[in-house]
């Protein structure tokens, strides 16, 4: 299936989309980032439970765009996997994005809630690319067919 002009500008401006929307998420960490150089602080930069917020919002931003795509697009025999995937979502990203927030704030930071916590950062990232993306997509195509997903040779 040759993709047309028309879908590559779609394509893009999802793209495009998706990457506006964790630049701004990560915007909280350029500050860190320029306040700790200027204060030059000794404070373990890693050991801050603001990664644990970025990650929330970036599943909380999913679970947005999905619920939008679903809302707009209502389709019955898809919408038992979209549940599917916002209970995924919210069990395995933002609740654990939680409770590694809590734990940090409460002092049991040690190196597995650090390195787990990154984890679910980089974690909500590529989550945000994927089911953002189709969030958007279901958002904007007011009708989805099985050739948005299946390439036909």
């Amino acid at each position: 299936m040759v993709k047309t002009d028309e879908s590559l500008k779609f394509e893009r401006k999802i793209r495009n989309t998706i990457i506006v929307d964790l630049i701004f998420s990560f915007l909280p960490v350029i500050v860190l980032v320029a306040i700790k150089l200027l204060t030059c602080s000794r404070e373990n930069f890693f050991l801050r439970s603001d990664w644990s917020y970025i990650s929330m919002i970036l599943y909380g931003q999913t679970l947005i765009k999905l619920f939008t795509g679903i809302i707009q697009n209502m389709n019955e025999k898809d919408s038992s996997l979209m549940i599917l995937q916002v209970s995924c979502i919210l069990s395995f990203g933002l609740i654990p994005s939680i409770l590694f927030l809590v734990l940090i704030e409460i002092g049991k930071n040690n190196i597995a809630i650090i390195i787990c916590q990154f984890i679910w950062l980089i974690g909500s990232v590529i989550i945000y690319f994927i089911f953002g993306g189709l969030g958007l997509i279901l958002s904007e195509k007011k009708k989805i067919t099985e050739s948005d997903f299946i390439k036909n040779k």
